[in-house]
């Protein structure tokens, strides 16, 4: 893997630079690092076609996916002066504020192989969520990136949330079962995922 170190300077549109850097080459390039500040953040969140606007002083806290001479997929998240984070499909019209340093990872004539589930595979993973709960929605989005069946719950009253209390042991949510064995929360499913034992653990 070749890397390459970019400094993006005050007024870049990051989605654009970035899609251009590698358009004309047989190759994919991978965000590895990113660390900078915005003046407008421009995404789409999952599931809602309508792009959001951010118009302040935002730091990038990732940035991350992969560019090709035939279309790209990058995520972006950031977090404003009171530490609240937004995140999703990064979209022309980001705007650079002061500085953004990006380190990205090159590969030459990678190919991409598309791998799916059988349909009859088991839902082995049930996921007992809050509604609004930041922490359930990256959860499911998780599970989702890895194309995994599962069964989720919302808890929406205290009657169901003393039932699954007593088995945990624990208030906060999400709740992750695999195989019916209790495996945590989102922290410990990131970590799965992470240490590439997802996967494993499920099939």
């Amino acid at each position: 893997m070749e890397h390459y170190f970019y400094n993006f300077s005050t007024g870049v549109d990051v989605y654009n630079s970035l899609n251009e850097l590698h358009r004309h080459h047989n190759c994919t390039s991978f965000l590895i690092s990113a660390v900078g500040d915005l003046s407008k953040v421009s995404l789409k969140c999952p599931l809602n076609d309508k792009p959001i606007i951010f118009e302040k002083k935002l730091e990038i806290i990732t940035l991350s996916g992969y560019l090709r001479s035939t279309e790209s997929h990058i995520h972006i998240s950031v977090s404003d002066e009171n530490c609240n984070i937004f995140g999703g499909h990064l979209l022309s019209g980001t705007i650079v504020l002061k500085s953004l340093d990006v380190l990205i990872g090159v590969i030459p004539n990678l190919n991409k192989t598309s791998i799916e589930t059988f349909r009859n595979n088991p839902v082995n993973v049930d996921i007992y969520i809050l509604p609004d709960c930041p922490w359930s929605k990256r959860a499911l989005k998780l599970l989702d990136s890895f194309h995994i069946k599962y069964n989720s719950y919302i808890i929406t009253n205290d009657e169901e949330f003393k039932k699954i209390r007593k088995i945990t042991s624990i208030s906060t949510f999400p709740q992750i079962f695999i195989k019916d064995q209790f495996i945590g929360g989102y922290s410990e499913l990131s970590n799965l995922s992470v240490n590439g034992d997802l996967m494993e653990i499920i099939n």
